[in-house]
Order: C-alpha cells, then sequence, then structure tokens
C-alpha cells in the first residue's frame, strides 16, 4: 500500500468507514502499516483534499492521521503528537 495515491487513500478509508469496517479502517489509520512512508499521503495541509471526500467530523479525523504523517517524516514529533491525539480523542469528542 506504499504506492497509494491520495486519492486513492481516501476511497479506501471512505469504503472502510461506509461499511463499518473497523478492522480495514485501524489498518489505515495505523502506524504499523506501510501508508505512513508513503510520500504520497505526508500531508502538512490534508483539510481541502479530506472535505472533498469526507463529511464532518470524519474529514478532521482522516486530515490529522496525514499531517501526523507528514510530522512524523520531517521530524515534528511535538505536532505529530498533537495531531495523534486528536486521532486518538476522535471517538471521545462525538
Amino acid at each position: 500500500m506504499a504506492h497509494l495515491s491520495l486519492n486513492q487513500y481516501l476511497t479506501k478509508v471512505q469504503h472502510a468507514f461506509r461499511n463499518g469496517d473497523g478492522l480495514a479502517a485501524a489498518t489505515l489509520f495505523s502506524f504499523k502499516h506501510a501508508h505512513v512512508a508513503n510520500r504520497r499521503l505526508q500531508l502538512e495541509k490534508p483539510e481541502s483534499d479530506c472535505q472533498n471526500y469526507f463529511d464532518p467530523p470524519y474529514d478532521e479525523l482522516v486530515a490529522a492521521h496525514l499531517k501526523c504523517c507528514w510530522a512524523v517524516a520531517n521530524s515534528d514529533f511535538l505536532s505529530a503528537y498533537g495531531c495523534q491525539a486528536l486521532v486518538v480523542q476522535y471517538p471521545l469528542k462525538y
């Protein structure tokens, strides 16, 4: 999955959400998965792309994960922590 385009990744996440496939969604948000090393998915500002695929509040969740991938790849661990905290706490907000 390291070769996925952004659109392919977002489509896979959208499919997992729509089908209630928690295992697939968990894989797509896992930092143990190969997609994290994909430069095409490491975006500093993914919000507009995510808004095109997802309704709120899911757009925020996906954007935070992609931003976290970017932050880790750029050794910005403080930002990565903030993004990952948002992803992990997301279910508690809603």
